[in-house]
């Protein structure tokens, strides 16, 4: 199955980290596997936010990175606009960098998801490449990168 991929990938280091306003909810980590960690935030035992973070993702081998990467982001309709998108992946790139010593992390965002590309600028990440791309499993081909810098 041939897949169609439009996507920005974003990032931040240390040098890019800021103070970002702690909503009052608490983000617990649990380790799916060993190349993927779910973020949540759980209110009234319901899920109201998750992000996972992958470890390894063969998408960065186009642009010759290596890094974690967050994606898969979703919160619940009723709990949108709250700034809970923009707090998480700020948590999660601080506890990679500050606590596990990355260089750096990664986002991968849709390049027609206009509400998370919000929230990612809001969170302190930098727009680094657009990839336009056809995946067959693994492989990509027909790649375009736009660089942004």
């Amino acid at each position: 199955m041939i897949k169609n991929i439009d996507v920005f990938i974003y990032y931040i280091n240390k040098e890019m980290l800021s103070a970002f306003p702690e909503p009052n909810y608490l983000v617990t980590q649990e380790e799916i596997n060993q190349n993927k960690t779910r973020y949540s935030i759980v209110e009234k035992d319901r899920i109201i936010h998750e992000s996972f973070l992958f470890n390894k993702l063969f998408l960065l081998r186009l642009i010759k990175k290596r890094g974690p990467t967050i994606g898969d982001c979703k919160t619940i309709q009723e709990f949108r606009g709250k700034s809970i998108y923009p707090f998480v992946i700020n948590h999660i790139a601080k506890d990679q960098i500050l606590n596990h010593n990355k260089n750096e992390v990664f986002i991968i965002v849709n390049t027609n998801n206009h509400s998370s590309i919000i929230g990612i600028e809001k969170a302190g990440f930098k727009l680094h490449i657009k990839i336009k791309a056809k995946r067959f499993f693994i492989f990509h081909y027909n790649v375009i990168k736009t660089f942004y810098f």
